[in-house]
């Protein structure tokens, strides 16, 4: 018997479904799949709970039979549910909270003055978040499948955002005479011209490429900022955006839609580029909004402890300037600077015209920061004054301290400043700084 809800349970888990419809209310270990693929917190109406994505891993990397596991504080497992994505790759749990909140009256100040919080924002502080599970369809830069699941009844779970959402937005897309024409679902037309250099063969637009979820208005109902992309042999001619969000009738609204096309870039050019790193693999994550885009990093491991650190890090260091991009102050990229055992180095790029870069040094094995002390004996009093020998940048201030920025590419340490609103950099060679190099391994051939 096939239940409902419950589509892609094997039937090796024996996970006895029928009577509550995959809501499970026994206590114990997961019997029902062979990897914990992710998880993250949630908070439910009543309780705290902990969401775990289960399924059969591949040797290359595919995962399959995908079940998710609610449990509350104790361990106990509340409701079980197989979403509706036969597999893939690099999968995420994320915690959203995209359906209505009720609102309330404002209370008036308090007696010293001071405004009480609201009832609203109490009630939108207290509200039930939902789940986003996304797994990709391929490389990262291939589409991604998403689903948003709700848990207010954990006798029937139900996909707020479904595998026909996860399709996109566009309907149909061409190139002809130089331009390019894009229908969308709701029946609208776009026709823009192409950057010279363009692929004009067949688009291919098979889904979604990215959904984040953010609260747009302030209204304590998060949207979700979607970008598909259309792309032409190994080229993205365009991205395509657009803001869902969830009215009381459980309906999804599309507005801000935007078709933004893409110069081609050389190979060389690896910004906002995916890559394979020692523990993992870094994904792009894109929005697209009328007048600007930003594209951030996001960290998936098989290690699903380290995945959650390193993503907690991340969106902790990014924050700054993805809330420049919602206030339409600033577009955001990134790119993996260096990726190997020993060190992950993570440049971000914040700005329209000029822009800031932010470097973040990672200890790839256990996902904590790397500081320059830890690289070289700062406490010397002589590194100063050799790197101030040293330096070929005579814009860049090397007295007192040394900058807080800085990466290492290659065997090459790189000290950032932010002088008169510009970004000064200077390269060293860590060959000529072996006396002040704390660890050999950071002047190994391959560190």
């Amino acid at each position: 018997m096939q239940m409902k809800g419950c589509v892609g349970v094997k039937s090796s888990w024996k996970i006895n479904c029928l009577a509550l419809g995959c809501a499970l209310a026994v206590a114990g270990p997961a019997a029902a799949a062979d990897t914990l693929l992710a998880k993250t917190d949630l908070r439910l109406e009543k309780c705290a709970a902990t969401a775990e994505l289960w399924g059969d891993r591949l040797p290359n990397g595919y995962s399959d039979d995908l079940l998710v596991m609610l449990k509350d504080e104790q361990g106990k497992l509340l409701a079980a549910y197989a979403p509706s994505i036969k597999g893939g790759y690099h999968p995420l749990l994320a915690k959203v909270q995209v359906k209505p909140i009720a609102k309330k009256a404002t209370p008036v100040a308090d007696s010293a003055g001071d405004k009480a919080q609201s009832a609203e924002t109490r009630e939108q502080d207290k509200a039930a978040q939902q789940l986003l599970v996304s797994v990709a369809q391929g490389d990262w830069q291939a589409n991604t499948e998403f689903r948003v699941l709700d848990f207010a009844d954990v006798k029937q779970v139900k996909e707020l955002f479904s595998a026909a959402d996860s399709m996109g937005i566009v309907s149909r897309a061409y190139i002809k005479e130089g331009k390019l024409h894009v229908t969308l679902q709701d029946g609208q037309h776009n026709a823009t011209a192409l950057p010279k250099g363009v692929e004009t063969g067949k688009l291919y637009y098979g889904g979604l490429y990215s959904l984040t979820a953010h609260d747009v208005d302030g209204d304590g109902q998060e949207e979700l900022l979607g970008s598909q992309q259309l792309v032409g042999g190994k080229q993205n001619v365009a991205d395509v955006g657009a803001i869902w969000q969830l009215n009381a009738e459980g309906k999804w609204k599309h507005t801000n839609m935007t078709i933004m096309t893409t110069t081609p870039t050389p190979k060389s050019n690896t910004v906002n580029d995916g890559q394979k790193v020692a523990t993992g693999v870094i994904l792009p994550r894109k929005m697209v909004v009328p007048g600007g885009e930003a594209t951030y990093p996001v960290f998936v491991s098989e290690d699903v402890e380290l995945q959650n650190k390193v993503n907690k890090l991340l969106q902790a260091e990014c924050q700054a300037y993805l809330d420049s991009f919602y206030k339409g102050k600033a577009d955001m990229a990134f790119k993996v600077i260096t990726a190997s055992d020993k060190l992950l180095s993570l440049q971000l790029i914040s700005g329209k015209t000029s822009f800031i870069h932010h470097h973040i040094n990672l200890d790839p094995q256990t996902g904590e920061l790397i500081k320059l002390e830890q690289i070289l004996n700062t406490k010397d009093p002589d590194l100063i004054p050799l790197l101030r020998l040293l330096c070929t940048n005579k814009s860049m201030m090397l007295e007192q301290k040394l900058p807080a920025e800085w990466y290492i590419e290659g065997k090459n340490l790189f000290l950032l400043q932010r002088i008169c609103g510009k970004d000064e950099a200077a390269g060293f060679a860590l060959g000529n700084l072996h006396k002040f190099v704390l660890d050999k391994k950071w002047l190994e051939k391959k560190f």
